[in-house]
């Protein structure tokens, strides 16, 4: 049985929304049917190939995010994938509330994921599940959970289209402590445009009928292998703070490129926040 928020409302879940591929970050987020080895962010029916990822994600703050995975191929139409994500927040001092030295600790995140998924030879449909253990250390505060995601992918080869549904983080708290977790709903939808070298990837997702987002995000094939993509999502809104044009612009949108040589791939991206902060993300794969 799995419990939802209603059961929850003690302490959120930041570790289930950070970026860990810079692939998606510069896409803004969007991008869920666009599959990383190293990415959790994903449909778990959209991952292929034979792929081995590895990526860093530098926060404000010195918080830093380190990820890999591996996809493999199995038989029968078959796949699978398997990634390590951990986010380290930092170490700080602590203090009673007298102000009292009581030493320092630190805080981080560690998700292990599993996935699987099969493509069936007479339909164009793709299903695929995923199953993740988060183990979570706040100073003495821990939290453990499990979750699980599916999702199911149809490409129309003709007309380069691919719609994807999936539901995330349908997790069960297995520690003491509470935890606020809402499982959350994606609609993706990919398209390759025929008169340019552009892919188009949005995604709506919410994880409650009062909370919609809207991401839309582009990846541009340029000359000599190289690739741009961009991006952005209707927190830009939401992060609009004023702060002045060009944060507003660029508020919650996101920029990178990549260079693809033989079997390897390298990209670089930046998100940019409306207050003006940024996430730096490196990503490294090699097709095996």
């Amino acid at each position: 049985m799995f419990y939802t928020s209603g059961l929850y409302s003690e302490i959120s879940f930041p570790g289930m929304e950070t970026f860990s591929s810079s692939i998606h970050l510069s896409m803004g987020g969007a991008g869920y049917l666009k599959p990383s080895s190293s990415n959790f962010n994903v449909n778990p029916s959209a991952y292929e190939g034979k792929q081995f990822s590895a990526s860093i994600i530098k926060y404000p703050a010195s918080i830093l995010s380190q990820n890999i995975g591996m996809t493999l191929p199995l038989i029968k139409n078959g796949f699978s994938s398997f990634s390590i994500n951990h986010i380290s927040y930092g170490t700080f001092n602590g203090y009673t509330e007298d102000y009292e030295d009581t030493g320092s600790y630190s805080s981080s995140d560690t998700k292990f994921s599993a996935s699987y998924g099969k493509m069936f030879s007479k339909i164009p449909l793709k299903i695929g599940f995923n199953s993740n253990y988060y183990y979570s250390k706040y100073g003495n505060q821990k939290f453990s959970i499990l979750s699980l995601s599916t999702g199911a992918v149809i490409s129309l080869k003709k007309q380069d289209v691919s719609l994807g549904l999936s539901i995330h983080d349908i997790a069960k708290n297995i520690s003491k402590n509470g935890v606020d977790l809402n499982p959350k709903l994606v609609i993706s939808g990919s398209k390759k445009l025929k008169y340019l070298p552009l892919k188009l990837y949005i995604d709506l997702t919410s994880k409650d009928r009062s909370d919609l987002t809207i991401f839309l995000g582009g990846e541009f094939d340029l000359m000599n292998n190289f690739q741009l993509r961009l991006g952005s999502s209707t927190r830009k809104f939401d992060q609009n703070v004023d702060k002045g044009l060009f944060s507003s612009i660029v508020g919650a949108g996101g920029l990178g490129f990549g260079y693809e040589a033989q079997n390897i791939f390298v990209h670089y991206g930046v998100y940019m926040f409306g207050t003006g902060a940024s996430i730096q993300g490196l990503e490294i794969s090699i097709s095996l």
